[in-house]
């Protein structure tokens, strides 16, 4: 079923279960020394924290997104890299307790680390020279434009 209301636009990322989440919401209460009842409405937004109840899956809100725009897949290959990459990012956060908003750029900058001390950025130029990592046509790229000047 897709969501058209308040979860519209959301799922799990983990499990991609969207029927339902666990969100911590901002509520108005009037407090007595009996106690305390919600009055009025309550909210949420990106930043407030989530669980998804059918994994144990918890970041923020935002984490939880979809993103509809997917760049070109000639290969038909880039699904199954993002799943490989999700079980290393998903080790990654096992193992450093590292929580998902923080866990790509931990990692990416870990990876450059190792690759200072394994002598691998030689070889990333050398690939680089050989055309592995061939640029994609400006055109694949829509109607954005280059920040500084661009190449």
């Amino acid at each position: 079923m897709t969501n058209s209301n308040c979860l519209e636009g959301i799922r799990c990322p983990q499990c991609g279960q969207e029927d339902r989440l666990k969100i911590a919401a901002l509520i108005t209460c009037l407090v007595t020394d009996n106690g305390s009842e919600p009055v009025g409405d309550h909210e949420w937004d990106d930043h407030s924290d989530a669980h998804c109840p059918e994994c144990g899956f918890d970041a923020k809100l935002k984490c939880f997104r979809k993103r509809n725009r997917l760049p070109p897949d000639p290969e038909n290959m880039n699904g199954n890299r993002a799943e490989w990459a999700a079980v290393a990012l998903r080790a990654f956060m096992d193992v450093t307790g590292t929580d998902l908003e923080d866990a790509l750029p931990d990692l990416l900058a870990d990876l450059i680390h190792w690759a200072d001390r394994n002598r691998a950025v030689s070889n990333l130029n050398r690939n680089r020279k050989a055309g592995f990592f061939r640029r994609k046509p400006r055109r694949e790229f829509g109607n954005r434009g280059t920040r500084g000047g661009g190449r």
